[in-house]
């Protein structure tokens, strides 16, 4: 479905929930045209709340979507893909939509609110009775809305603004368990109130339990660091250059779409654009999304995109089945790195990696596959459980194995364990000491006091 319109270029849909929702809050206001003066008042506040994130997306460079939904709305970034942005960057596009709301309407309401203009004009609205049209009820709750609705968005609760802005800085658990917190507190203080009573209580207690799940599902709606390097920078560099060629080859490092548009607010696409779109939902941590536009543009994606989205949306135990199969149906692996970030963000690489050396020489070649891809996305401890599984496996090349695996082990700040490792690749059978010698993954390695003595059996 397309935009319903645009505001500076900036397409924007307005999903009929919103009316009614808005309708809802405001159905016991007196008298009836009231009702629909607030309806208006929310759509204007909300909608300039949202462009405000959506300029701020503009003036750094990035196109955006805004849709207007049952509880608010949401601004995405479109076209090309998500840009990486700083962490400042990223907070002030978190905060810029509350600032907008606070200085166009909250503010300059509120001040109107406080004047003579607004005592004249209630007093001769209360003279008529109340009934007929005014300027005092609208003045009164556009201010209320807009400033509640950009206090209320700043709060440090996932997902709203301050939520994103807790994120930001203080990584994805600490905001889970920030959010769990602020909103209990929430939600004692407004039932207390009474003001909201039982409404703000099941409210804030709904994102109590939102952040519980998704902190015991170890998922986010950023699941991947934007400030970390593109996977496999972090350690190509030494690979790269080696004088001698790996057993497998690098995977294709970026998974970059054309137009990364909501597939609510876009038409039914070719599907391998819309693959390329659901790897990047993936890519954000956004499992329902990524399902949302397969289903949208009628692709059923391959097996590691079909087994990505079940790992983040659930079961879990179908995401194990879907990625075994996938596994042996192409033990090269996935294009990309984002199943393995995945596996091992979820805990669940090593259990996979189990399930494939169990099933002969095919899970055995896949489980290796799985801990390159897993070294290359920076998840070392995962990759050297891994690399330790397919060497106990009995690999095509032992000592190749054992090398990786000590790469990983040293990467992931056990230098004692990959030095261990290394000796395992000597014993092995690896015999390539200008690759010990220039290995940047085994820098702490060398500095140990054990290292002489292995390093001399290549020179005997």
């Amino acid at each position: 479905m397309r935009a319903h319109f645009r505001i500076f270029g900036i397409p924007i849909r307005i999903e009929p929930f919103f009316v009614i929702v808005a309708a809802l809050f405001g159905i016991r206001l007196e008298p009836l045209w009231v009702v629909f003066a607030w309806v208006g008042i929310v759509f204007v506040s909300v909608l300039v709340h949202e462009l405000g994130h959506a300029l701020t997306y503009r003036a750094l460079g990035q196109r955006s979507a805004i849709v207007l939904h049952g509880f608010g709305g949401f601004t995405v970034p479109t076209g090309g893909g998500r840009r990486v942005l700083s962490k400042p960057k990223s907070v002030f596009v978190s905060i810029s939509g509350a600032l907008a709301q606070l200085l166009i309407l909250g503010l300059p309401m509120w001040l109107l609110w406080k004047s003579d203009w607004y005592d004249d004009t209630l007093f001769d609205w209360a003279l008529q009775g109340g009934d007929g049209f005014s300027w005092a009820p609208i003045v009164y709750y556009m201010q209320f809305v807009s400033i509640w609705w950009a206090v209320f968005n700043l709060l440090p609760i996932r997902p709203l603004d301050g939520g994103h802005v807790a994120e930001t800085l203080l990584g994805f658990e600490t905001a889970c368990k920030v959010s769990i917190g602020a909103a209990i507190v929430a939600a004692f203080i407004t039932f207390r109130s009474g003001r909201f009573g039982l409404f703000g209580l099941i409210y804030f207690g709904l994102f109590a339990y939102m952040n519980f799940q998704d902190l015991r599902a170890g998922q986010s709606t950023g699941a991947f660091d934007v400030d970390a390097p593109e996977a496999g920078q972090g350690r190509a560099r030494g690979r790269r250059s080696s004088p001698r060629p790996r057993r497998r080859g690098r995977p294709d490092l970026q998974v970059v779409a054309p137009a990364d548009i909501p597939a609510d607010l876009t038409p039914r696409v070719a599907p391998a654009e819309a693959e390329t779109r659901a790897w990047n939902a993936l890519r954000s941590g956004d499992g329902a999304r990524a399902a949302s536009i397969l289903r949208h543009s009628g692709a059923g994606g391959n097996g590691f995109l079909r087994a990505s989205i079940a790992l983040l949306t659930g079961p879990v135990e179908m995401a194990d089945d879907l990625f075994d199969a996938a596994y042996r149906a192409e033990p090269g692996g996935p294009p990309n790195l984002v199943p393995a970030t995945l596996l091992a963000d979820a805990d669940r690489a090593v259990p996979l990696a189990t399930r494939l050396v169990a099933g002969g020489r095919v899970g055995v070649e896949a489980a290796a596959g799985l801990q390159t891809h897993l070294h290359y996305a920076e998840r070392f401890p995962a990759a050297a459980e891994v690399g330790e599984q397919v060497f106990a496996a009995g690999p095509q090349s032992p000592a190749q194995t054992a090398f990786e695996v000590a790469c990983s082990w040293a990467r992931a700040g056990s230098p004692d364990e990959a030095l261990r490792w290394v000796e395992v690749a000597v014993d092995a059978g690896f015999r390539a000491p200008g690759l010990l010698d220039g290995e940047p993954d085994l820098a702490p390695v060398r500095d140990l006091p054990g290292w002489p003595a292995v390093r001399a059996r290549l020179s005997a």
